[in-house]
């Protein structure tokens, strides 16, 4: 092989991209939900919200992981999502990436925490009653029961498993909303 077609060789190889992937300010991606492979996911998002009469259209941000900023009714999504050479560098680095499956089962997680704080919902009486306190205290950790049938059983977390509703009863309205959904 001549020195040019290496040097090409080189430059289209995937270990380049990467390597100017993981070089680059994120800022500095041009990175957009808009025509990107997350995009129909969140339009099914809308499309299922509309189906149960919620007309209710979440804002959405990139960021590092999935996420609702505390009573803010925005979703944020992890920003590897929205290019595939990502997402290829984020399963390399963990082991991992969301599936289809998955990412709808996010989405409608984080939608169901962007409604309760867009409506405030966690405000009114029924919702204590039903969830708990939306001021308890908010902890990393916690030591789940696997046999309650207390709380509706959804996002599998490495850690918890399908307990994640026992967290706190913010993320018990979460997926209790987000398998309604």
């Amino acid at each position: 092989m001549c020195a040019a077609a290496r040097a090409l060789t080189l430059v289209n190889s995937w270990e380049t991209i990467r390597y100017e992937l993981l070089n680059t300010r994120i800022c500095d991606l041009g990175l957009r939900i808009e025509g990107s492979p997350l995009e129909p996911y969140i339009s099914r998002l809308h499309r299922e919200l509309a189906s149960r009469g919620l007309n209710f259209r979440p804002a959405f941000y990139l960021t590092d992981g999935w996420g609702c900023p505390d009573e803010v009714p925005i979703i944020g999504v992890p920003f590897y999502l929205v290019d595939k050479r990502l997402a290829r560098i984020e399963e390399e680095q963990t082991g991992e990436i969301e599936s289809e499956h998955m990412i709808m089962m996010l989405l409608r997680h984080e939608a169901g925490h962007a409604i309760n704080y867009a409506h405030r919902l966690y405000n009114l009486p029924d919702w204590a009653e039903l969830f708990g306190s939306f001021s308890k205290p908010y902890r990393d950790t916690f030591r789940p029961d696997p046999l309650s049938r207390q709380f509706v059983r959804h996002i599998v977390h490495h850690q918890y498993g399908r307990t994640y509703a026992q967290k706190h009863p913010d993320e018990d309205f979460a997926e209790t909303f987000a398998v309604w959904l």
